[in-house]
């Protein structure tokens, strides 16, 4: 009985000893939790936003309902209907936005946008711009035949100096310091195709056949899934590049519903720290709203900007300049996928107030 009592008090004392720490009490909230303050930068932040090419009634209405969020102002349109693109390149011009970002990936449709887009912009006089988001999805590369492979290697090579060096050259493509910018598409490696890619090869090969052309690239890899940490990536998919963005934080977790700016904003953080080992810029990519409810009826991510609100999309602006990078680049997608309500373009709803609070946020 002694012996019992000894031990009980000595898990007693135990007892008392850990209650005067905290080691396991809840994390202090206000680490995580934090409103967003208004953030100022010394200069002009250079902005792009990723253009969707709807090329089919298919992209606003599926067995005859509405798949979209928001009111746009240009109606149900297609990106080639007469007039669409003049106004959307003075809409663009109003935001003060340097570029907008168009995917290339080998389809007549993608150069057909390209062509258009040039022709308008002389004739408007238009002073945004144009950047490729390079997919390698056109490529039909493998674990088995990696894009490093010669074979597949010269087929990408084949793309710049015979379509996009020639697109480089025009007053149109957007060029950083002479450097002409090109995104390519994807960094994050699905699990089946890890092995596909090896940016460590294929980047430096692309930039020397570039070069030779007398253009310096400005790389920037795009991940299309957020809230992964850098350090889940092979190096390859971040340092081969001169820039990395980020393009999609929506979320279904009620964590980040409850904290979202703040909780990106650590995130963004932890991005920009970690990959500047590398030398590699953090290009921060924000959302003007987000509301993909409609075009997916099972879907419950988190919902922000809708009906013409415009203090979320403040707050993910001052998010982007708190963790901008050494080169000042910050991309908005988008300016009019519909089909997730991300539309920097005016509606109904917000009118141009996005395009304002664009130029008013990044621009001095």
């Amino acid at each position: 009985m002694k012996k019992i009592t000894i031990i009980l008090l000595g898990f007693i004392a135990l007892l008392a000893v850990s209650c005067d720490k905290d080691d396991h009490l809840a994390p202090d909230k206000s680490k995580y939790v934090y409103d967003i303050p208004q953030t100022d930068l010394p200069v002009d932040a250079i902005v792009g936003a990723y253009y969707t090419n709807i090329t089919s009634s298919s992209s606003w209405l599926k067995s005859g309902k509405k798949i979209y969020a928001g009111t746009p102002l240009l109606g149900e349109y297609l990106s080639t209907t007469s007039g669409v693109l003049q106004q959307q390149l003075a809409w663009a011009d109003e935001a003060a936005l340097d570029f907008l970002i168009v995917t290339w990936d080998a389809a007549s449709a993608d150069n057909t946008l390209i062509t258009n887009f040039k022709s308008v912009r002389t004739a408007t006089n238009a002073k945004v711009r144009l950047v490729i988001n390079y997919n390698t999805k056109h490529l039909k590369v493998s674990n088995d035949k990696p894009l490093q492979e010669e074979e597949n290697l010269n087929k990408m090579i084949n793309d710049f100096t015979n379509t996009l060096v020639p697109l480089f050259n025009d007053e149109a493509y957007y060029k950083m310091n002479g450097r002409p910018v090109i995104l390519i598409t994807p960094s994050n490696l699905s699990s089946s195709a890890l092995k596909s890619i090896d940016y460590s090869l294929v980047i430096p090969a692309l930039k020397k056949a570039v070069s030779e052309l007398g253009y310096d690239l400005y790389t920037i890899g795009e991940f299309t899934t957020g809230w992964v940490a850098p350090v889940n990536y092979e190096e390859h998919q971040i340092a081969s590049f001169d820039g990395v963005t980020v393009n999609d934080w929506s979320t279904n977790m009620y964590d980040r519903y409850y904290a979202f700016f703040s909780f990106v904003d650590l995130n963004w953080a932890n991005w920009k720290t970690t990959i500047s080992k590398w030398n590699t810029d953090f290009v921060p990519c924000i959302f003007p709203s987000y509301n993909d409810r409609i075009n997916s009826t099972s879907s419950y991510k988190y919902t922000f900007g809708q009906d013409g609100e415009t203090a979320d999309y403040i707050n993910f602006c001052n998010v982007a300049k708190r963790n901008i990078g050494s080169k000042n680049i910050v991309l908005v997608n988008s300016w009019n996928n519909y089909q997730k309500g991300t539309n920097l373009e005016p509606t109904e709803e917000n009118k141009s107030e996005f395009l304002k609070i664009t130029r008013n946020q990044f621009k001095k």
